[in-house]
């Protein structure tokens, strides 16, 4: 882990087809429904760019053992960070991801983009099928940068927004 004022960076290495690091990060972004907020970043590593690419899909037979990682690291940034709001959404989740895919899209989607929205819809139905137990340390929202309500269980949002227990929005 390495911490700088008001960022976290965790690495690792995605092992199966091929060795390609990851890189998962915690940075701030201001004030969030009155909140101090960090968003949750992840994504390849290319060490020549020293850039990530949160697009890639890597296909590397290992995306449970990957998920898992990522949210291990949650309960840690907390511990650095307990007052503050976490963000989590996927990087195609926006209008220029959909204009992107359609450049090379092999699916042929029509009006609505098949590949939108998959990583945060992987996130809630994390939080969905764990949401009893998480409950018990977290807090969850849902929504997206300017509107935010009580997460419900199975409802769809552009954002999950997490605070750990006893603190609120």
């Amino acid at each position: 882990m390495d911490k700088t004022r008001l960022k976290i960076r965790f690495a690792f290495v995605s092992k199966g087809k091929y060795d390609v690091v990851k890189v998962i990060d915690y940075d701030y972004i201001g004030l969030l429904h009155g909140r101090k907020t960090f968003n949750l970043g992840f994504g390849d590593y290319d060490l020549f760019t020293e850039k990530i690419d949160d697009h890639a899909n890597t296909h590397n037979g290992d995306v449970y053992d990957v998920l898992n990682t990522v949210l291990n690291t949650i309960p840690l940034f907390f511990e650095e960070y307990p007052k503050y709001c976490l963000m989590v959404r996927g990087s195609d989740s926006g209008q220029t991801f959909v204009e992107a895919c359609r450049e090379n899209c092999k699916k042929k989607c029509d009006s609505h983009c098949k590949n939108q929205n998959r990583r945060i819809n992987v996130y809630t139905r994390y939080v969905n099928a764990n949401y009893d137990n998480l409950v018990n340390d977290y807090t969850f929202y849902g929504g997206n940068e300017d509107n935010a309500e009580v997460f419900e269980p199975g409802k769809k949002y552009d954002a999950v927004f997490v605070v750990r227990k006893n603190l609120t929005l």
